[in-house]
């Protein structure tokens, strides 16, 4: 595929100007920050976590980040928006959408207040369980990625993706999928299409296991490998978008100049699976 018109996905090369300052948006157990903070803590002078933010209060990867000295901001956005599940016609849809991109768009002032304060941020990593729209997103257009549970390289026959959304762990299953991995995409205005960086290593089901002992397992397994290549090959520089798109739509990402399939960098490395049960909230 040519790689002319390709678009670098970094301001800038991690060097001189000190580490590559990450932000995360946060919803659940912490497990993404952890492998965020095991990187800054092995190599300080390339990576560092300066700040996350949730849409809500109890999540454990606040807690997480407060222990390590990371600013950490909880929020307030069921209260404040509702749920989409709640939104059950066309015009609650549209009020719901509307209420959530007005309090992103709130989200994202705040965070660019900070900025100002403190200095911008070259990355934005989601494990973040909120749709987002407006100005969150278009300032953070080509550096915002998120960690999806689901491997986006299975299509339909309309060549759409198959496990995007909620659950992509338990389709798999259902669908008699014998692994299933992490997939590392940019983040833009669709839900779960943007371009597919790096995927974890495939994680084997286990008889007998159900989808949450697996998506346990994925998270030692594959989320962790996947968000560490990704986050190296941004600090190096390395990412960019080529003109062409895969059958998905979705743009073909160069690594090193060098096009990538569907699904960017697989991660082959065969996973051992230790099946001590892993605390939630690690």
């Amino acid at each position: 595929m040519p790689t002319a018109g390709a678009v670098p996905l970094l301001r800038r090369r991690v060097g001189d100007d000190g580490p590559l300052r990450i932000g995360m948006l946060v919803s659940a157990t912490g497990a993404n920050l952890s492998t965020l903070i095991d990187l800054q803590h092995r190599e300080p002078g390339r990576f560092r976590v300066a700040l996350v933010a949730s849409h809500g209060t109890r999540s454990p990867a606040l807690a997480l980040a407060r222990e390590h000295g990371i600013e950490a901001w909880p929020g307030d956005f069921d209260a404040r928006c509702g749920t989409a599940s709640a939104a059950t016609t066309s015009d609650a849809r549209a009020a719901y959408r509307q209420r959530a991109r007005l309090w992103h768009d709130g989200l994202d002032a705040r965070m660019a207040a900070w900025e100002r304060d403190n200095g911008a941020l070259d990355l934005v990593v989601l494990a973040y369980h909120r749709w987002i729209e407006g100005n969150l997103l278009t300032r953070h257009h080509g550096r915002m990625i998120n960690q999806h549970p689901g491997d986006l390289t299975v299509l339909d026959r309309e060549h759409r993706r198959v496990l995007i959304g909620n659950d992509p762990v338990a389709a798999a299953m259902r669908l008699g999928h014998p692994t299933t991995r992490t997939s590392c995409f940019l983040v833009d205005g669709t839900h779960d299409g943007g371009a597919v960086l790096c995927q974890g290593p495939a994680v084997p089901v286990r008889p007998g296991v159900d989808a949450r002992a697996q998506e346990l397992d994925q998270k030692r397994l594959s989320d962790r490998p996947c968000l560490e290549w990704t986050v190296r090959a941004f600090a190096a520089g390395s990412l960019a978008l080529a003109a062409g798109t895969h059958p998905d739509g979705s743009r073909v990402v160069l690594a090193d100049g060098t096009p990538l399939p569907l699904g960017g960098m697989r991660l082959t490395t065969t996973p051992v699976l230790d099946t001590t049960p892993v605390r939630e909230g690690s």
